[in-house]
């Protein structure tokens, strides 16, 4: 039996297909996988599974760690080519507005998209004195336990906010959203102040401010930017007036540029 992902079907008989298949299984995981999980979710033989991601380590599309696979950086940066409406690359729409708000505040910044029920991170400007954080370009990271997550869901569609609701809320810290109720909470807050909080709830010692990034009609958030601190230093609120205009004027890029 197929589960987690795509049914194979005919367009998967080709090598290109069976790829895809892989590729997509691969996406839909929150977490690396073995060639007999991916085998099970895809319908396919294992050696087959295992001929594949060989080919497409090879080309910087799967990662191999301790025989568990996981999408490669290469994967994101042919995804970040796909227009976002007509304005184009929305990394490089982004990127003077990220750098401007490192240089006012010194703190990490990232900039990202929902990928399903996960954050998908476009780009990262961090310093040597920002707070570590394990994140990077083309990451992933479960929506509810992030700023940014909060700041994309509380203005994304409602099939996809139940899609978020009605899966596990996996506890990466003390502090995580532990159930869909804390999180419609949390999402409300959200929605009456304009920004997203997220105080150690994804990494310990790290506090976050999110804001979204709208599309044209400012009717739904297309992206969204935050500014993270350790908690032991500054508040990542003494920050809040930056992070808005970042997000403002790169929503107004984005707008100016789908005309």
């Amino acid at each position: 039996m197929v589960t987690g992902g795509r049914e194979p079907s005919a367009k998967s008989d080709t090598s290109v297909g069976k790829g895809l298949c892989v590729l997509d299984a691969l996406a839909t995981s929150r977490a690396p996988l073995g060639v007999s999980e991916i085998a099970h979710r895809t319908g396919m033989a294992k050696s087959t599974i295992h001929r594949l991601l060989m080919s497409m380590i090879s080309h910087g599309y799967v990662a191999k760690v301790d025989d568990r696979y996981s999408l490669a950086d290469r994967v994101f940066e042919v995804g970040n080519r796909v227009q976002v409406g007509e304005v184009g690359n929305l990394r490089e729409s982004a990127a003077p507005y990220l750098a401007e708000l490192f240089a006012l505040t010194r703190q990490t910044v990232h900039l990202g998209v929902l990928n399903g029920s996960d954050v998908l991170y476009v780009d990262k400007v961090a310093g040597t004195s920002s707070p570590r954080m394990t994140t990077r370009v083309g990451g992933r990271r479960p929506a509810y336990a992030t700023g940014l997550g909060k700041a994309l869901l509380a203005f994304a569609s409602p099939p996809v906010v139940k899609q978020t609701l009605a899966g596990s809320f996996k506890r990466f810290t003390a502090y995580t959203v532990p159930d869909a109720q804390r999180m419609k909470q949390s999402l409300v807050r959200v929605r009456e102040t304009g920004v997203a909080t997220d105080y150690e709830e994804s990494f310990l010692g790290v506090a976050c401010l999110a804001a979204p990034v709208w599309n044209a009609d400012a009717t739904r958030a297309v992206a969204a930017i935050s500014l993270s601190c350790t908690v032991s230093g500054r508040s990542p609120s003494r920050y809040r007036t930056a992070l808005n205009d970042a997000a403002r004027q790169l929503s107004a890029a984005l707008a100016s540029g789908s005309r």
